[in-house]
């Protein structure tokens, strides 16, 4: 019997593809993390619709459980 349970670091390596392809979160703004399918996010972002699309991004990730937006919007 195999698991279709991806790894974390298989998790993390698609996340980090699809933030690469999404032209609304900036190039290396966004760090990611996976420990147990659960997925942190850390970073600073530009705009709030940064941290929208980044969201979007991930959240139905396959193997993800939860995620944790911890990046913050700079003001000004």
């Amino acid at each position: 019997m195999s698991s279709t349970r991806l790894s974390d670091a298989q998790i993390a390596a698609e996340a980090l593809r699809r933030l690469a392809w999404d032209v609304a979160v900036p190039a290396h703004a966004v760090r990611v993390s996976v420990t147990r399918g659960r997925l942190t996010l850390s970073g600073e972002l530009q705009r709030e619709q940064q941290r929208t699309a980044m969201l979007e991004d991930v959240t139905r990730l396959f193997g993800v459980g939860s995620v944790a937006d911890r990046t913050v919007v700079k003001v000004g």
